[in-house]
């Protein structure tokens, strides 16, 4: 057995063990009835099947049940699994037990690791379902039904964190991650839709670090101008409890960085003492205002070093993109509500899969950023072709049967190997700017 075979037979057994499996469904008490489907299987057999092409259903999941397991299942009677609250939660507790060691492990050494333990990037996104869900899973604007996954990702290799599903309709401020489960020095970076008093409280009194987009109405009490035109600094001296709008209104166009000190409150009773934090607002295009809120410390990160961090939030938007071209997160083939959760908790299981042999053919520090030599959304996409060369290993590591390992190893890396040589994006910047690790 080759070095890698076995480091990736190793790295997916500790991913989904079966005893875990099975652990977390008798708690769940997955299917108390017909006990002969095995619950490591039938959570395998899903994931894997979420890497098949076309629209896969429950069909595809029993056909990876029965190559996995050598037994075979009556199609109703599999597809029944699907259908209950337990499912749900047993793929839920499965991804979750799946992500947990990367958010606990030691920091992994990145690009700006001397100034933050981790950059982690929280966003949703919506994933239309069957219409005749509307009653669980109501839909933002004209469509009847949709489901909502909040995903929180690593911008270090795009490792998954932490996820949640809800109702279209549910505010995003409702599925921010708890805040303590990351590590002290962390930095948060989300949009402004996440924005709210309460969370940026939480994450100061926590120890993180934060960057969100300001909303067109925050209007905060300056405290200080670190940056900005004299004149502004002087209506600061002159008058107390002067507002930014009073300064600066929303539309205005701008030729210079702005950085600021700021007091924010709460318009809700009770809410506690003002925050002391950031603006920096730097000017985009045609002197758009690009405005953040952050605690990062100004004597390290100036205006220009804020926006550059800010953009590695895309990230999370390749993510999204990645899942719905290749791990069919958008082909949710049922009509059931319990069902239709599974499918999408098992493609978020297929990303962590995608991630486990991303690290296996590549050390996870040399996964960021443009100029990886091994992309990890490209991995996503060569095991759509070659996910079948996997079931030796989840049979018990079998690495004579099908393709010898070391041609499957060789096969994924040119397949995910990056063509577009050296490049230079926000972490290489970011590492100029604020000096290396």
């Amino acid at each position: 057995m080759s070095a890698g075979y076995g480091k990736l037979l190793s790295a997916l057994k500790s991913l989904l063990p079966g005893e875990r499996l099975s652990l977390i469904g008798r708690v769940v008490r997955f299917i108390r009835r017909q006990r002969f489907v095995l619950s490591g299987a039938f959570v395998w057999a899903t994931v894997m099947s979420r890497f098949s092409p076309g629209t896969p259903g429950f069909g595809a999941a029993r056909q990876w049940y029965s190559a996995l397991t050598g037994r075979s299942c009556e199609p109703r009677p599999f597809q029944l699994r699907f259908k209950a609250e337990e499912a749900v939660s047993l793929f839920e507790e499965a991804f979750e037990s799946a992500v947990a060691p990367w958010r606990e492990c030691r920091p992994i050494p990145h690009a700006l690791s001397r100034h933050v333990v981790d950059i982690v990037v929280i966003d949703s996104t919506l994933i239309k379902v069957a219409d005749s869900l509307r009653r669980k899973f109501k839909g933002l604007r004209n469509v009847p039904a949709q489901i909502k996954a909040c995903l929180t990702i690593s911008a270090v290799g795009s490792l998954p964190l932490f996820a949640e599903l809800a109702p279209g309709t549910k505010n995003d401020p409702l599925l921010f991650p708890p805040v303590h489960l990351f590590r002290k020095g962390t930095l948060w970076l989300f949009d402004l839709g996440f924005l709210a008093f309460e969370r940026l409280r939480e994450l100061l009194q926590g120890g993180h670090l934060f960057i969100c987009r300001i909303k067109t109405v925050s209007n905060p009490v300056i405290v200080a101008v670190r940056k900005g035109p004299s004149w502004a600094r002087k209506a600061v001296r002159e008058h107390e409890a002067i507002r930014l709008r009073s300064l600066l209104p929303a539309g205005k166009r701008i030729g210079r960085q702005w950085d600021l000190d700021v007091s924010i409150t709460s318009h809700k009773a009770g809410c506690g003492v003002p925050l002391a934090v950031r603006v920096v607002i730097v000017p985009g295009r045609d002197g758009e205002q690009l405005g953040y809120f952050t605690n990062l410390r100004p004597d390290t990160w100036c205006p220009v070093a804020v926006r550059e961090a800010y953009r590695l939030r895309w990230q999370i938007e390749l993510v999204f993109k990645e899942m719905k071209q290749h791990l069919n997160l958008e082909s949710i083939p049922t009509k059931d509500p319990f069902a239709a959760q599974v499918f999408v908790w098992a493609s978020l299981i297929a990303l962590a899969v995608s991630r486990v042999i991303s690290r296996c053919l590549a050390p996870i520090a040399s996964l960021v950023g443009l100029a990886a030599s091994i992309r990890p959304a490209l991995i996503s996409r060569a095991l759509r072709s070659t996910i079948r060369l996997l079931i030796p290993l989840l049979r018990g590591g079998n690495a004579r049967a099908g393709v010898p390992p070391q041609m499957f190893f060789d096969d994924l890396k040119a397949q995910a190997k990056s063509t577009g040589g050296p490049r230079k994006d926000s972490f290489a910047r970011l590492a100029e700017m604020l000096g290396p690790a």
